[in-house]
This record gives structure tokens, C-alpha cells and sequence, in this order.
């Protein structure tokens, strides 16, 4: 199986940019159907196609289409503004970038003690 090239994340990722108005303030609800309707594209590219273990959503903007997408579904003015069809299509879409939002955190290295910290130093 074919795996999500950096060009793909990062449309992706621009498109999260895109919804949260290129900042973390909130979610833009002017360019939230214009940005549903390119997550619904982008998905329709993607959802036969592996996680790419070197390359995520994150290194090109700070929230993970998953945060964005849950947040869509979660906003009630969100659902005024968009139909039927795409809110079935979001929830597809939130089950696919929640499982992308997992495999990615597993693959961030795990923080803990170093070697150089477990040595025992006398003060």
C-alpha cells in the first residue's frame, strides 16, 4: 500500500491553517465550508494510503487536521452552516484523522530519563 507523501500532508495541514484563519484563535467559520469541502477532497486522495511515519500535519502548522475536524463537529454554528452530505462525509473523515492523530503521537520519541541523569552524583 501507498504511503502519504509530504505534499499531501501538507495540504492537509494548510487547509487546518486554513480553517483556524492562520492562527490558534479559533476556528474560522467564513472559510469553514470552502475548507470542509477541500478536507472531503483531500480524504478522498488519502484514505487508501498509509501513515508516513517521517513526516506529520504538525511540522507545517501547530493543530492536527483531527483537532480541527472534531471541533467542526463539535461547534453547533458549524453544523447550521454546513449540509447534510458533509457532516457525514466529516465524520468519516474525523475516524480517519483521529487514527492519523494516534499513529502519529506513537511515533514521537518517548521523553524521560536520560543515561547521563540516572548516574548517581554525590553532592
Amino acid at each position: 500500500m501507498a504511503q502519504m507523501g509530504a505534499e499531501l500532508i501538507e495540504q492537509w495541514a494548510d487547509v487546518t491553517a486554513e480553517i483556524y484563519n492562520e492562527s490558534l484563535t479559533g476556528i474560522n467559520l467564513t472559510r469553514l465550508e470552502g475548507a470542509v469541502d477541500k478536507y472531503i477532497e483531500l480524504f478522498a486522495e488519502t484514505e487508501n494510503l498509509t501513515f508516513n511515519p517521517d513526516i506529520t500535519p504538525l511540522d507545517y502548522f501547530e493543530r492536527h487536521p483531527f483537532h480541527a475536524v472534531t471541533s467542526i463537529l463539535n461547534m453547533p454554528e458549524a453544523q447550521e452552516l454546513l449540509d447534510s452530505d458533509q457532516l457525514d462525509e466529516l465524520d468519516a473523515i474525523a475516524d480517519f484523522t483521529e487514527a492519523w492523530n494516534s499513529f502519529d503521537a506513537e511515533q514521537e520519541p518517548e521523553l524521560g530519563i536520560s543515561e547521563a541523569d540516572d548516574e548517581d552524583e554525590d553532592w
